[in-house]
């Protein structure tokens, strides 16, 4: 495209990728816009999270049911980003982002006060189907927008971001929650997240179609036949699954003996998220000096040594592990989501699409499993299962298709 055919956000974007520093810092803008995307997501999706052991007692239902309030969410998004990857590329990703951030944004604020247990977890599926388009185009986004030179660093900081609204939304509910009831709480956080898309929408740029030569099915069916990005999708299922469970079910231990820890406290557990904060940020750094594989196997080890000290009776072990395995998880998530963007050249937004479906699936169907686990054996059978399931992580991550070239993964990890 020739510059007398640019748009004036166009216009901005070229100049970015020239490294020229336009009007307004778009990859300052850019990055704020992520920001609140990464925030407002995952607290969301996530809140119910701390609560479960007061939903459950409420609502009469075991651990197992009283997850399906983040499964649902989690499903939700998984079957809706190939969906939105495709309307995005009719109107445009900073559109379907738009979209997606006002209809998540009032469903924030209603669903909470849906009466029944079964119309919240249908609730919660649909508000899944609203969030899925922020995380299934927000990667795509920053690669087809951002100077190349700053993809890496702006790709941490959206997974930082992710991680700080996991823990916010985790920590905020649980002692407004203590006094005015779960209810209330999610939807007071709800309406604080409300603002937050709304300011998502102000900062997102202006969005053009970015229509590809191949069919969307033809770019579908090109991914799936790629082991290399098959890997990828595998490492982020297998690994959020592990840490999910870990999140849904840890809470019922410790409100249990011989711990028997308030709600508030067992939220402080949350924290944790931190490590996953400063992993994500770290990831970039990590493969370049190691290399992706090297950084994937470290990822998958973490993740395994976490789980293996939670099992340990003293709090503080248990603390240690947890905070291990969640920055095991966001090491390897941000190290592998980027590898994907990075590696398609054909079809970015349905590559990311299937890693989101892929990861989303892995939460909702392994962070489901756990109950079973749970049900089983208690905390240590959902040890078993997390260490299953980075081990079968860590076998994808050795596989010779996984790794490209290390030049890839520190411009987009």
């Amino acid at each position: 495209m020739s510059a007398t055919h640019l748009t004036e956000k166009d216009a901005r974007a070229a100049a970015a990728l020239q490294n020229t520093p336009p009007t307004g810092n778009p990859d300052r803008r850019l990055s704020a816009a992520l920001w609140c995307a990464g925030v407002a997501t995952f607290a969301l999706m996530y809140a119910p999270q701390g609560l479960l052991t007061q939903i459950g007692n409420d609502a009469s239902v075991s651990p197992a049911q009283a997850s399906l309030l983040v499964s649902a969410a989690t499903l939700g998004l998984a079957l809706s980003v190939l969906p939105w990857a495709r309307f995005s590329d009719r109107v445009g990703r900073p559109t379907a982002m738009r979209y997606a951030a006002a209809t998540a944004g009032l469903l924030a604020v209603a669903v909470p006060w849906l009466p029944t247990f079964d119309a919240l977890v249908a609730g919660r599926f649909v508000q899944g189907v609203a969030l899925g388009g922020l995380p299934a185009l927000a990667m795509t986004l920053l690669h087809e927008v951002a100077a190349p030179a700053r993809t890496a660093a702006l790709a941490g900081s959206y997974v930082a971001a992710t991680s700080l609204g996991g823990l916010s939304g985790r920590l905020l509910v649980v002692p407004v929650a203590d006094h005015l009831g779960w209810r209330p709480a999610l939807a007071i956080l709800g309406g604080g997240l409300a603002i937050l898309m709304t300011i998502l929408i102000a900062l997102l740029p202006a969005g053009r179609a970015r229509r590809s030569p191949v069919p969307s099915t033809g770019i579908l069916a090109i991914h799936l036949r790629d082991t290399r990005l098959l890997a990828l999708f595998g490492i982020g299922a297998l690994l959020v699954g592990g840490m999910v469970a870990v999140f849904n079910y840890l809470p019922f231990r410790l409100e249990a003996a011989p711990y028997h820890l308030a709600p508030t406290v067992v939220s402080l557990i949350f924290l944790a998220y931190l490590a996953g904060t400063a992993g994500s940020r770290a990831a970039a750094w990590l493969v370049g000096r190691f290399g992706q594989r090297t950084v994937l196997v470290l990822a998958c080890t973490c993740m395994a040594g976490g789980t293996m000290l939670s099992v340990a009776g003293p709090l503080v072990l248990i603390l240690l592990g947890v905070a291990a395995i969640t920055a095991g998880l966001f090491v390897g998530h941000a190290v592998a989501s980027g590898m994907v963007g990075a590696h398609a050249k054909t079809g970015r937004a349905q590559a990311t699409a299937l890693y989101n479906v892929s990861y989303y699936a892995g939460s909702s169907l392994f962070g489901s499993v756990g109950g079973f686990a749970w049900a089983s054996g208690q905390w240590l059978s959902v040890a078993v299962l997390v260490l299953v399931l980075t081990a079968l992580a860590l076998l994808l991550a050795l596989l010779p298709s996984t790794t490209a070239r290390r030049v890839v993964a520190t411009e987009s990890c």
